[in-house]
């Protein structure tokens, strides 16, 4: 039906070397400014942080701030997505915690120790900061002061124990660092695929799926080491990959449905990638060769690439002799790469044992989260036959550049499974700077990156295709097709609708299989398929009117009905009941009337009583003188 049902986070190319380094006018991670400005005096006196400026991690780019950037702001948003995905307020001060780790790890420094036997070593010079890390990752201070200034050798009977110098005391640090902020990064990833995914079948092979691929832009540094190599490694297998979706697969295609088609021109980066990464003469295998011998430089390294790829065009020697530099043509522009530290970075310097003291907190949480630290580090052991028995060997660390390119294998092998849409960004100018537009680098770009290529594609080519029987299912309205005969081919019906309404046959091909149009074609044919589903929609819309106002039309014709037997049964009660009190009153009338004739008569009566009484009393009276006069 639509909606999302789970989503699921995929890590790779992680640009480590920004947690310890990063260029001038740039920062470090954006957390830990966030960090540092959102929270309260009370919550960076118990995690022991300062402002951002005092921090070796966060000033070498002398770019605290961004303009129009709320650091503050930002922390309060973090906080509230966590919430929202179910982050307890354990979590949050454990995420806490190993960030200001590294903060305080940066500043770790250190002092040259002449030994009595004559050994170089280091002693830690800012022990503060040794203690707040202990204390906010529950590791014993011995062991952080131990991995810190110690390299531990392990034999098959001993272990020796050798003191490191400033240097290797520094990568070693950086090192821890990294590795904290890889294993909370890697842990906060699963965290959150649990949380949006907790059903792995949601994001199954068999539904459809929409994924995003955000990568590194193409980079060319004052300074480019290793890590501007592995991005632009990746951007170029894109560029390859973008060639083969818009050029390569194009012409196959047209060829397979036996189109007439003029192929286009294309650049083809694949030497670029060949001299990259081809096995076993290509620069990252020249690397991993050298990285597996303890006595390889840089400089041998370097040495190896000059030998073996001097006569490849795309490659450059240094442009000083004395400079450890080799050049690549880039699909973009010429990059100059300084190899000074390739081989340090790409070898695995994280020996188990720091692992080990990591994992040896006291918090649990913080445990599940090292247990990332021991993936990103061990490769498990291995068996091997020595002497005719089989013995438990340590294995070799898996290098960055075998893993980075063991990951970028398992990228490009599912994007090459999928119906890419490619998002080109093009920048405005160098300088990283609003409202600028140099219009050479914004060329520049549009030239190398085959943008004027793909349009001529899309403006010569037909860029919209589809089977003849999703052809027929969209647009089947345009034509009768009850009055085809039963079991026409769709490629018929196809030639049928495109014969009644194009003129001409510029704007499409039909293939063996499929009918390519061109996108203005689309546009005519969709303009149509608009317009009759407009007709057939008003047609619906006055037939369901119709339907409508007949059936309220009926509806009120009922209730009219209703209304007026139950107003004539209204009126019928009400001229009973006024015919029924008509009657009592004329009842009421009539009896009173009979009791006003009765009371007449009675009166009349007795007014007749009372003379006949007054007669016979006077005439007794009468007679009674008469009679006294007598005598």
């Amino acid at each position: 039906n639509g909606v999302i049902s789970g989503a699921r986070t995929n890590e790779f190319l992680h640009e480590k070397s920004r947690i310890v380094s990063h260029n001038q006018d740039e920062r470090n991670f954006h957390i830990f400014y966030e960090l540092l400005a959102g929270l309260n005096d009370l919550e960076k006196e118990k995690y022991g942080l300062q402002v951002a400026e005092k921090y070796f991690y966060l000033n070498q780019g002398n770019c605290i701030e961004i303009d129009g950037k709320d650091d503050a702001e930002d922390f309060r948003f973090l906080i509230g997505a966590m919430q929202v995905l179910g982050f307890t307020n354990e979590e949050q001060d454990i995420i806490f915690r190993i960030l200001a780790s590294i903060l305080h790890l940066g500043n770790v420094y250190f002092h040259r120790k002449q030994f009595r036997h004559g050994q170089e070593g280091v002693e830690i010079g800012s022990d503060a900061e040794i203690q707040w890390v202990s204390h906010l990752l529950h590791i014993p201070i011995e062991d952080i002061f131990r991995i810190l200034t110690v390299k531990a050798t392990e034999t098959r009977t001993e272990i020796i124990h050798t003191a490191l110098n400033i240097d290797q005391a520094l990568d070693i640090r950086d090192a821890i660092s990294k590795l904290l902020y890889m294993s909370l990064f890697t842990w906060l990833v699963h965290r959150i695929n649990h949380i949006v995914c907790k059903n792995n079948h949601s994001i199954s092979s068999r539904r459809p799926k929409i994924a995003v691929l955000d990568m590194f832009g193409f980079e060319n540094l004052k300074e480019n080491s290793f890590e501007q190599l592995c991005i632009n490694y990746a951007n170029e297998l894109m560029f390859n990959h973008y060639i083969k979706c818009i050029f390569k697969l194009e012409n196959a295609e047209y060829m397979k449905e036996k189109i007439e088609w003029k192929n286009v021109d294309y650049p083809d980066n694949q030497p670029i990638i060949n001299l990259i990464s081809k096995k076993p003469i290509g620069i990252l295998p020249l690397l991993e060769d050298e990285s597996n011998f303890p006595k390889a430089s840089d400089n041998s390294f370097l040495e190896k690439c000059h030998y073996n790829h001097a006569l490849n065009e795309i490659y450059s020697r240094a442009r000083m002799n004395c400079t450890l530099e080799f050049g690549i043509k880039h699909f973009e522009e010429q990059v100059w790469y300084n190899v000074e530290g390739f081989l340090e970075k790409n070898r695995n310097i994280l020996k188990m044992e720091i692992v080990d003291v990591l994992q040896s907190t006291k918090m649990p949480i913080m445990n599940k989260i090292f247990y990332y630290a021991r993936e990103l580090t061990d490769n498990g052991r291995q068996s091997q036959r020595i002497d005719g028995r089989f013995v438990t060997m340590k294995p070799r660390a898996p290098t960055v550049s075998a893993r980075f390119q063991e990951s970028l294998a398992h990228l490009f092998e599912t994007v090459s499974q999928t119906n890419p849409w490619f998002i080109r960004c093009i920048r405005p100018n160098n300088d990283r700077e609003p409202m600028k537009f140099d219009d050479k680098i914004v060329f520049t770009q549009i030239r190398q990156s085959a943008l004027l290529e793909t349009i001529n594609v899309r403006k010569d080519g037909y860029p919209v295709r589809m089977k003849y029987a999703q052809f027929v299912s969209r647009y089947h309205s345009f034509i009768n097709t009850s009055q085809l005969p039963r079991g026409t081919p769709s490629k018929e019906i196809t030639r049928l609708i495109i014969e009644k309404y194009l003129s001409n046959d510029h704007g499409y091909r039909l293939g063996f299989s499929k009918i390519f149009l061109k996108e203005s074609t689309e546009t005519i044919l969709e303009k149509e398929r608009y317009r009759i589903m407009i007709k057939a929609v008003s047609k619906i819309q006055a037939f369901v009117r119709g339907y409508q106002a007949r059936r309220r039309y009926n509806s009120m014709k009922r209730c009219a009905v209703r209304i007026q037997r139950a107003y004539r049964g209204y009126l019928q009660r009400r001229n009973y009941q006024t015919l029924k009190r008509g009657i009592v009153r004329l009842q009421a009338t009539f009896r009173a009337r009979q009791q006003r004739k009765e009371y007449e008569q009675f009166r009349t009566l007795k007014q007749k009583h009372e003379m006949e009484r007054i007669i016979i009393e006077n005439k007794a009276k009468h007679d009674l003188s008469l009679s006294n006069v007598g005598k």
